[in-house]
C-alpha cells in the first residue's frame, strides 16, 4: 500500500469506531504525536493511569478478546 491508500484506509476504519475511550485514545495519540516527552510529564501520565486503574477504568482479559475480535473482522 502506499500512504494515500494508507490513509484512505485509516479513515474508513475510524469511521466504524463507535468507542469513546479509543477515540478519546487516539486523539491523545494524534495530539502528541512527535512531542517530545519529559520525564516529568512521562511520571505524570503514569500517575493518571494508576488512578484510573484504581477507580476501576481498564479492560479485564475477556474484554481485551472480544474487543480483538471485533477488530480483526
Amino acid at each position: 500500500m502506499n500512504t494515500q491508500t494508507d490513509i484512505k484506509w485509516i479513515h474508513q476504519e475510524i469511521d466504524k469506531v463507535k468507542d469513546d475511550s479509543f477515540i478519546e485514545k487516539l486523539k491523545h495519540l494524534l495530539q502528541n504525536f512527535g512531542k517530545v516527552e519529559t520525564t516529568e510529564s512521562y511520571n505524570i501520565d503514569i500517575d493518571k493511569a494508576l488512578q484510573s486503574i484504581s477507580e476501576g477504568n481498564f479492560y479485564n482479559e475477556e474484554e481485551v478478546k472480544l474487543s480483538a475480535k471485533k477488530w480483526s473482522k
